[in-house]
């Protein structure tokens, strides 16, 4: 493929599907035609980035006469490994929400907006990850940002959703107020807007100052909540509650892997050469962020606040990564590998948020289902759900044991990543805690697997203070929800099984960022 083909035709695709998308609307026509649109242009942006992995790495916009040279060195974008890898993961969570938003959002007005905001925050997230320029990034992370605020205010005839999506907003406005101060900031030291100028400046730590320390804060608690980590993550539970349940997996899935996406691209990247203490930092909030999560998942009684702590405590786990790219490795180990131990914390960091995504895309559409079988979202009413929903029962379990991390599934592959990163980083006290932390959390999981497989259904107990008979009635699942989980349990089972070339993209990714 062409250079243009593979850069500009992913977004391209995109773009055209929001043409076609706002033509269906302003005609008004059948609302159930949105929804295949937005898979096809999908799909189609999807398979581009797939053929275009291992290209080189190309600057885009770097000669402001000629905006079609690629030959320059630098550029205001960058498409590499790393764009793609993480423009695939947010193409797959784009491709299964709308799969799933068939039936969910089948009866509201207007729906051809609800996908377009979908398509635009998928292409803001996608410029983040290709950002190469402060001010590039800042507009990219807003334009993923923007649209996810009015997704979660969506259904407005829902007083906890106009309540959540109003908190939503406030939050996100904050933290974007402290990403501009930060960068105004990191543009104030380095003269530069650039990212390779701004990591070759701090670099320098012989000039240092506390102005330094000061911009990388505030970038920090910008992009933190995003992550929703320790303690930037209270916003985190109410919001995903209160969404629609299609938003909230989007949130859980793809706009949560914005935030690690920014530190990576614009923090790690020039923190390898810095100071230890960077390590100390992102290890404190890690285990801070994993231990609260977990340890507040146990008491939940609503299932969607219960996946919420869940995701908070799995942001904790990816930042041990973090802690490990800026760490002293053990030279006995890290000798006989291929790789640094950088590149090894983010590949595996990067491998984390791509089974998160999906193990979170299965849970969620689960809960949806659910929802409309049994009329609650309280773990309680769980019980028995095997006799009515037993494939159901199967794809939510899986997706649980993968989020604790079972053997063959994926979520087993990418924590035994993150912990071999600590372990390679000399960290071993922290990959003791994340092991750990990960033990709490098969008590909340299996809480609900039991209630599902294992507890006596409704009908067959002679307890009378359970819910009705009635309420558990089987409720059948519409095609586009079936296909949602299939296609994500299918992921989630043959990561587990094969996940070589999955890392092995993920390895080039980090090796891309750090070695540009």
């Amino acid at each position: 493929m062409s250079d243009i083909l593979t850069i500009f035709l992913p977004f391209v695709l995109l773009l055209g599907t929001i043409i076609i998308c706002m033509v269906l609307e302003a005609f008004d026509l059948d609302h159930r035609i949105f929804a295949p649109v937005t898979i096809i242009g999908s799909l189609l942006s999807l398979y581009v980035i797939i053929l275009g992995i291992g290209s080189s790495i190309t600057y885009v916009f770097g000669n402001p006469t000629d905006l079609l040279d690629f030959s320059s060195g630098t550029g205001l974008l960058v498409i590499d490994d790393f764009f793609r890898f993480f423009a695939m993961i947010f193409l797959i969570v784009l491709l299964l929400v709308s799969t799933s938003s068939i039936d969910y959002m089948g009866s509201e007005r207007n729906v051809g907006i609800y996908y377009m905001l979908l398509i635009f925050a998928t292409i803001g997230m996608m410029l983040v990850a290709a950002a190469n320029d402060l001010l590039v990034m800042f507009v990219a992370w807003e334009l993923g940002s923007v649209p996810v605020y009015a997704l979660a205010a969506f259904q407005k005839t829902r007083p906890e959703t106009s309540e959540s999506a109003l908190k939503f907003f406030l939050i996100g406005a904050m933290s974007s107020a402290f990403i501009l101060f930060g960068i105004s900031l990191v543009y104030g030291i380095a003269g530069t807007t650039s990212i390779d100028g701004v990591v070759t400046s701090f670099a320098d730590t012989t000039s240092y100052s506390p102005l330094h320390l000061l911009a990388l804060m505030f970038l920090l608690v910008g992009f933190g909540y995003k992550m929703a980590a320790v303690p930037f993550h209270a916003w985190a539970v109410d919001v995903y509650q209160g969404t629609p349940t299609t938003v909230t997996t989007f949130l859980a899935a793809g706009s949560k892997a914005l935030g690690f996406v920014a530190v990576f691209r614009l923090i790690v990247a020039g923190l390898t050469e810095i100071d230890i203490i960077w390590g100390y930092l992102f290890a404190i909030l890690a285990i801070l962020t994993m231990t609260l999560g977990n340890v507040v998942a146990l008491v939940q009684e609503n299932i969607k606040r219960m996946l919420a702590y869940s995701s908070i405590a799995h942001a904790g786990y990816i930042l041990i990564a973090l802690a490990a790219v800026t760490s002293s490795p053990i030279s006995s180990i890290i000798g006989n590998l291929d790789f640094s131990v950088a590149e090894f914390s983010l590949a595996a960091a990067e491998m984390h948020i791509l089974t998160h995504a999906l193990m979170k895309i299965v849970a969620f559409t689960a809960v949806i289902v659910i929802a409309f079988s049994i009329h609650s979202e309280k773990i309680e009413d769980y019980v028995g759900l095997r006799k009515k929903h037993p494939w159901l029962t199967f794809g939510l379990t899986i997706a649980l044991l993968s989020l604790l991390g079972v053997p063959p599934l994926a979520g087993f592959v990418s924590k035994v990543l993150l912990f071999f990163a600590a372990i390679y980083a000399d960290l071993i006290w922290l990959a003791v805690i994340g092991i750990i932390n990960s033990a709490i959390s098969i008590f909340y999981y299996i809480r609900v697997i039991k209630l599902m497989i294992i507890d006596t259904p409704v009908e067959e107990r002679d307890d009378v203070a359970v819910i009705p008979v009635e309420r558990m009635t089987p409720f059948p699942i519409p095609l586009s929800y079936q296909l949602t989980i299939s296609v994500a349990v299918l992921l989630i089972i043959i990561i587990g099984i094969l996940p070589s070339p999955f890392l092995d993209f993920a390895l080039a990714a980090a090796q891309n960022l750090l070695g540009a």
